[in-house]
């Protein structure tokens, strides 16, 4: 207990700090007079590593003209991509901000949202148990069960089984290459329910396109983070995926 009333402390107070820092404490005071918010992903994930972020993903639980108008009221920068997330480029840190009633798991009705405990359902939401990882900015209670779990088991997990929760995720390519990157960074397994996912979808990246590497390699080039990642890397991760799982017949490509 005293282990997690140390990580809630001492959160708020890296929180707190940094938010002021960017001037953009006021918007979440804003957020609270109509409902939550939630910081999911890698913000928490550095913060326990102690890591600087160069960006926070943040989901609210208020309606999506309610979170427009705060941003305007406050005249901040920002920029809605086609999936109705809104950016918010700050001093030295961008915000990711989603409302609940646009992410893409909510949305379409993929994941069950328990409106008594929408942190535990924002992390069962998560693509990927590494970036599972949820804290309410209102009490501070966390959720990174699932991250934990990468830790422990050294394997790459998607959290949902369902065909319908993968297919209609709509960073297919960033979820090859976020694979092909943390398998290079921790030299983790993949579950046999992720493998059989990333298997499916290169095939399908190759099916659609001229050619999936080049695809990917033209993809990689709005993730700063994956720049490292060349043609062999994803050579090696295809190889990989054919014989991991005895899936040495599910990709078959030429190059």
């Amino acid at each position: 207990m005293s282990e997690i009333n140390d990580i809630k402390k001492t959160f708020f107070n890296h929180f707190n700090e940094q938010m002021k820092h960017e001037n953009f404490l006021h918007f979440f005071y804003e957020v609270f007079m109509l409902g939550s918010a939630y910081v999911v992903g890698g913000y928490l994930r550095d913060f326990l590593n102690n890591k600087q972020s160069r960006d926070i993903d943040v989901i609210v639980d208020i309606e999506e003209e309610s979170l427009i108008k705060i941003l305007s009221d406050f005249d901040f920068k920002y920029s809605i991509n086609r999936h109705g997330g809104v950016k918010v480029r700050l001093k030295s840190i961008e915000a990711d901000i989603w409302t609940i009633s646009n992410n893409w798991a909510f949305k379409n009705e993929l994941v069950k949202l328990n409106e008594e405990d929408k942190l535990n359902s924002i992390a069962k939401g998560c693509f990927y148990n590494y970036d599972s990882l949820v804290i309410n900015l209102n009490k501070f209670h966390f959720n990174v069960r699932n991250y934990k779990d990468f830790l422990e088991s050294k394997k790459l997990n998607i959290l949902q089984e369902s065909s319908p929760y993968k297919l209609k995720n709509p960073s297919m390519e960033a979820n090859i290459l976020r694979a092909i990157y943390l398998r290079e960074l921790f030299d983790c397994e993949l579950t046999e329910n992720t493998s059989h996912y990333l298997s499916k979808r290169i095939g399908y990246i190759e099916d659609n396109y001229k050619s999936a590497i080049e695809r990917l390699l033209f993809i990689k080039k709005a993730y700063p983070k994956y720049e490292f990642i060349e043609e062999y890397h994803i050579l090696e991760f295809i190889k990989y995926l054919n014989t991991d799982f005895n899936n040495k017949n599910q990709l078959t490509f030429d190059f």
